[in-house]
């Protein structure tokens, strides 16, 4: 938006892995880190392509299954993400939050099968995977095969890998829960320790909660990192200027309505061409339908376009009209003078 009267505006999808987002949380902005763009491999459902938030610090401490059975479809921990914590976020942002359906290890670790693609588990939240967090067989032969490393991780127990993994609670680093169960046993579940390692605990122990979800990469994200589901207005549906202009003249130019899905259409921005469209200058911003132009004489030709725009500074496209041909003809100058004869002789 001119003027400077609106944060900008990005496309949540062309944020670099890494990057700091703010979602709300009962009403409080909690940051939240990109930590993949797009779908992380092949083994994943198509709903799985779009833009991956973690939170970045641990939510709080919960029991993963308080039976002690390591299946994760019928779990407490996976309730609990798709029910109460979902509702924390905003409305337009727990709407926008996508359903996708996540690999997993069906029926528990021990006897279990690792299910991907369509058979994957259907959420809008989850905890992350053994495998998405960078761990391999070769840290240990029990992971699970449910997922693929996601970008902002590194794979392997390294001292590197595991500074991207660590994360606290109130202020100190300690141990937050992966989906992954132990393909050993009926009951264990893998975690992230304190330092970024790789732990194993009891399903019925309470350990980090970090809740990951994917958000549609075209969602914008503001100035100060907050996302948004704002969308632009719609580009006006005409503009109407004369078929016959003069030079010297005023003209008016008036245009359709645009509509805004949020209510939020703040006006429209109407600017002039004369050189056939090459470059354009702004002669109107405002809430009206239409407004009044004075075309100078000389002009050679003039075209009009308009675009509408909403109160976060979104713009739609623009509606152009023909390029109008100006008139610049003048008529004759009148006659100096006129003589009249003051007496008529009769007929000859």
């Amino acid at each position: 938006m001119q003027g400077g009267l609106f944060m900008a505006s990005v496309a949540i999808g062309s944020k670099a892995v890494g990057s700091i987002v703010k979602l709300k949380e009962n009403g409080t902005l909690v940051n939240y880190l990109i930590v993949h763009q797009g779908k992380p491999s092949s083994i994943y459902d198509a709903s799985c392509d779009g833009t991956w938030l973690l939170r970045q610090d641990i939510a709080e401490n919960r029991v993963w299954e308080a039976d002690n059975v390591n299946k994760l479809e019928s779990s407490d921990i996976h309730a609990y993400l798709n029910g109460t914590w979902l509702n924390r976020y905003d409305a337009n942002i727990k709407s926008a939050i996508k359903q996708v359906k996540i690999p997993y290890r069906q029926n528990g670790g021990s006897g279990g099968t690792d299910r991907t693609g369509t058979s994957g588990l259907s959420c809008k939240v989850f905890l992350l995977s053994g495998r998405e967090v960078g761990f391999t067989n070769s840290e240990s032969s029990y992971f699970p095969n449910d997922g693929a490393k996601l970008s902002y991780f590194e794979s392997g127990n390294g001292s590197s890998a595991q500074q991207k993994r660590v994360a606290k609670l109130n202020g100190s680093a300690t141990y937050w829960w992966l989906r992954s169960p132990g393909t050993g046993s009926t009951d264990g579940v893998w975690s992230v320790n304190s330092d970024g390692g790789y732990g194993y605990w009891g399903a019925n122990n309470s350990s980090g909660v970090r809740p990951a979800l994917i958000l549609p990469s075209s969602l914008l994200v503001s100035d100060d990192g907050s996302v948004t589901t704002n969308t632009a207005p719609t580009t006006p549906s005409s503009i109407t200027v004369p078929q016959s202009i003069s030079g010297g003249t005023t003209i008016t130019v008036s245009w359709g309505a645009s509509t805004d899905a949020e209510g939020n259409l703040e006006g429209y921005i109407v600017e002039r061409s004369v050189d056939g469209g090459s470059q354009w200058s702004q002669i109107y911003q405002g809430s009206a339908l239409s407004t009044t132009n004075s075309v100078p004489f000389g002009t050679p030709s003039v075209m009009y376009r308009v675009k509408a725009y909403d109160s976060e500074g979104l713009e739609s496209g623009y509606r152009t009209s023909n390029q109008v041909t100006v008139i610049n003809n003048t008529a004759p100058s009148a006659p100096p003078s006129i003589t009249d004869r003051k007496s008529v002789a009769g007929r000859t």
